[in-house]
């Protein structure tokens, strides 16, 4: 909404008529290509009603158009500061190395001080480190271009593995902090974490219209929900980003079917247990019993007293 409201849809696509119009190559097919590009569906009958009825003035009814410049769209301080506030996130190295000098004296909306995050694991991936960048940014080649990757990682054993793999998709996880790789390896679907990767190198490109279409189990849980200290819309924030179905079936109480891909499994384990009594487990058999086993795994973890 930012970069919206200001400058809205109607302000960018009248500026792109009235710099075609400067050129002089303006006209009635390319005018409705350029507001059907720039603005909504249906804008164009609205925008070219406008011109030649030259309510507007700015856009004679043949097209031609009295002002000499180019309209030009500086950003306000408020679109500059929400620059500054994402090119200071660690991440941002990931996918771009320029400088943003013109923004040194901006002060950013927020910095990653301003949050505590109480649910996100402590060890993310390390955005800094040239290595992975490097590495994530071959990694991200190879699934925007359809080429093959060459990739050796540590295996979760502790054993370097090497392999080609066919990269599918870049996924982020927001609980860990981490970005892992979807890919093929022969006919099997596979993940790897990325700060896994020792190296990566770019092979071959493959035909993506020839790849088989991948499919990840999906696994499902059904929750009870006691709408309690706001529990319910914690919750519904806390699955934001999976597929769930919710029906209320008391005064105070709503069941929630949660649908999530097996290799989740642990970060909606950990998330529901994060919730203590407030969310109970109903189905299926096979997941109440994970959840009986890391409480009884956290039970007996002894507590060393302090000397």
């Amino acid at each position: 909404m930012i970069f919206s409201e200001i400058y809205s849809a109607y302000y960018t696509a009248v500026s792109h008529l009235i710099c075609k119009a400067i050129e002089g190559e303006l006209n009635d097919k390319n005018a409705s290509l350029i507001i059907k590009e720039t603005a909504f569906s249906e804008s164009f009958v609205y925008i070219l009603d406008n011109i030649k009825s030259e309510q507007w003035q700015v856009i004679t009814k043949e097209y031609k158009t009295p002002i000499k410049n180019k309209p030009e769209i500086p950003p306000t301080t408020l679109q500059k500061r929400f620059i500054k506030t994402i090119s200071i996130d660690p991440r941002f190295k990931l996918f771009c190395d320029k400088e943003l000098s013109e923004l040194d004296d901006i002060e950013p909306l927020y910095s990653e001080d301003d949050f505590y995050f109480f649910d996100r694991i402590q060890d993310g991936d390390p955005y800094t480190d040239s290595n992975y960048i490097k590495i994530f940014r071959t990694v991200l080649r190879g699934v925007k271009e359809h080429k093959h990757l060459k990739i050796a990682f540590c295996g979760g054993k502790g054993f370097i593995r090497t392999g080609i793999y066919t990269p599918r998709r870049l996924e982020y996880s927001e609980k860990d902090d981490k970005f892992r790789l979807l890919c093929m390896y022969g006919h099997k679907l596979t993940t790897i974490n990325l700060a896994r990767i020792k190296s990566c190198e770019l092979g071959d490109t493959f035909n993506e219209s020839k790849m088989m279409p991948y499919h990840r189990n999906k696994r499902s849980v059904t929750l009870m929900i006691t709408n309690e200290r706001n529990s319910l819309e914690r919750c519904m924030l806390h699955f934001a980003n999976f597929q769930k179905e919710t029906k209320q079936t008391d005064k105070n109480r709503y069941q929630m079917k949660l649908t999530y891909f097996s290799d989740d499994e642990t970060e909606v384990l950990i998330r529901i247990l994060s919730f203590g009594p407030m969310v109970k487990v109903l189905s299926p058999q096979r997941f109440i019993e994970l959840i009986i086993e890391r409480l009884q795994n956290q039970k007996t973890v002894t507590i060393q007293p302090y000397v």
